[in-house]
């Protein structure tokens, strides 16, 4: 889970076979795959750095809302895609009822000598998509008052004064969240998705987890279609003129637009763009996914989610868990350099039988 930095284990629960060992801060201990409680302990921030950030009440004396009758619900639209700070913290948080799941990974504790990794709950990609712009009359935004509100904090932590930090666990899923504070809390672990914007000394795949997005469309359910019924070819919907990356959509556009069975056009969330994207998607073979954003691409997991036929067009896309999972088993990947040359995609693609797809 967190790459190189492999998680301690020291639960008596565990079951004696073991799968393989790991190595943190040079001790080794034997992990099991599907038996592994994670130790977690996590600091009880104030609730402006995450569920006051959703309008959550606290439930009593406690910093945190009472989750089995109170989830704040998280904002829709894009701030979809890094909810991962929502659920990795409510996780934590119903670890400690009594009706907890026995099937549960994860155990909140409360001395952080027991844990195996400390957990900061800064949703920091809430923060940036609602605070980040300022006004006039104010010299700092809310957002990066809160990062150095975070850093205050957690350099006068005992916790991070025993490891230097590097046992901790930061949210930082979107690319510009955190801007202020990753260079003074590098030596943690981040929750990212993807290294596009960062300089290697500060995040890299040594130390840290390049997590999915959330799908924003919803999960197909009851999925009846196939191969015949869906009539469109290959479907693609968002910005069309991209900087640096993204020219190869221009050029795509170009060679696409006239083919009868390809959507090729622009789009956005705004209005119904997502209830667009949608119906585009389930009706379709296979989708686009064409470099332009970050090095990651939403638009992948959406695809994945519509069982429409990932077709990646990006030299240096970064993919979650490439390690142990084979994206070549249900993506198709092409060269920008071959995507682009006339007549070659389009050929690629209609020459992939029923069977295959």
């Amino acid at each position: 889970m967190f790459g190189n930095r492999a998680i301690l284990v020291d639960n008596e629960d565990v079951v004696e076979e073991a799968s393989e060992t790991k190595t943190l801060n040079g001790k080794e201990k034997l992990l099991k795959h599907d038996e592994v409680v994670l130790k977690v302990f996590m600091y009880d921030l104030p609730p402006e750095f995450h569920f006051g950030l959703l309008d959550g009440k606290p439930s009593g004396n406690s910093v945190w809302p009472d989750v089995r009758t109170n989830i704040p619900g998280y904002p829709g639209g894009l701030n979809l895609q890094h909810s991962i700070e929502l659920w990795l913290s409510l996780d934590i948080l119903a670890s400690e009822f009594p009706q907890a799941s026995k099937a549960r990974t994860v155990i909140r504790v409360r001395n952080s000598s027991e844990a195996n990794i400390i957990f900061v709950p800064f949703f920091s990609s809430l923060s940036y998509n609602r605070y980040s712009k300022g006004s006039p009359h104010v010299k700092k935004s809310r957002n990066k008052i809160l990062q150095e509100k975070l850093v205050k904090y957690l350099t006068t932590q005992e916790e991070w004064k025993r490891s230097g930090g590097n046992d901790h666990l930061i949210l930082a899923h979107h690319p510009k969240s955190m801007l202020d504070a990753r260079m003074k809390l590098w030596p943690a672990t981040f929750i990212l998705s993807d290294f596009g914007r960062y300089p290697p000394n500060i995040a890299n795949v040594e130390k840290d987890v390049i997590a999915p997005y959330k799908h924003l469309i919803n999960s197909y359910v009851n999925d009846n279609s196939n191969f015949d019924s869906r009539p469109t070819l290959l479907y693609f919907q968002g910005a069309i003129y991209r900087k640096d990356g993204g020219l190869a959509r221009q050029e795509l556009f170009y060679l696409l637009k006239n083919e009868k069975d390809v959507h090729f056009s622009f789009g956005s969330i705004g209005k119904d763009g997502i209830k667009k994207a949608i119906e585009g998607m389930h009706a379709s073979k296979f989708y686009l996914n064409i470099a332009g954003d970050t090095p990651s691409l939403n638009r992948l997991f959406d695809a994945i989610a519509s069982y429409c036929g990932p077709v990646i067009i990006d030299d240096k896309i970064e993919l979650p868990y490439e390690d142990v999972i084979d994206y070549s088993e249900f993506c198709i990947f092409v060269y920008t350099s071959d995507a682009i040359k006339e007549n070659f995609l389009i050929n690629f693609i209609r020459v992939i039988a029923k069977k295959e797809w």
